[in-house]
Formats: structure tokens, sequence, C-alpha cells
């Protein structure tokens, strides 16, 4: 996490800070709202973030990774994210890569497929 892209996160309104939390994140004009950085320090601060993402105007999707050896997945897993792949890091470290769609009677077909970036 580099402190130059934070500012200009922050900047931009993309950086969400709770009690307890810090979400890092980019919507896309396609509608996709990837979260690049997600810590929560204390019970509820993950789940007070992503409501606050969901209110976030013109959102159609919501990607997220998260290796696959940590407890976090499961709490992916049960806010209604769906498992889309898994990807492998440089270091050899699987990356689960997470979806929550909000619209998928309007989501256009190359969002269905989902190109991952």
């Amino acid at each position: 996490m580099c402190f130059e892209q934070l500012h200009e996160s922050a900047q931009r309104g993309e950086l969400l800070l709770v009690d307890g939390g810090m979400c890092h994140w980019h919507l896309r004009r396609d509608g996709q709202l990837t979260i690049r950085e997600i810590i929560a320090t204390r019970q509820g601060a993950g789940s007070q973030m992503l409501a606050e993402l969901l209110a976030v105007p013109n959102v159609r999707i919501i990607l997220a990774k998260c290796p696959a050896d940590l407890p976090a997945n499961e709490w992916y897993g049960g806010k209604g994210f769906e498992l889309a792949g898994i990807e492998r890091a440089k270091s050899g470290r699987e990356i689960n890569v997470w979806i929550l769609e909000l619209e998928s009677s309007s989501m256009p077909e190359p969002l269905r497929q989902l190109t991952l970036c």
C-alpha cells in the first residue's frame, strides 16, 4: 500500500475510514467496484464498510481478492460474495477472487464474464 496512492484515492473519495477499519477501493466506469485493500480490527467494522460500499452510486458488482489461506474468505462467503476464480500470485500463493453482483438482471455480458483486473 503506497501512501501517495492512498492520498490520491482519498482525494477522489475512494478511501473509507471507520472506527476499527479502512477500505481502499476504486469504482470503474462500467460499474465494477474493486476493493483494493480492506482492514478490519474490530468486530462489525467489515460489515459497516460493506454497507457503505453498497451505497456508492452506480455500483453493479463488487470484486475483492483475498489470499486463500486467510479466514476472511469465510466472511466474503457469508456476505453473499461468490467465488469467481482462483489466481496465483507471483509468490505462488493462491488468491481467491470474490464477486458480489448487485444488478444481475441488467448487468452487461462483459461484466458477467468478469475481466479480472
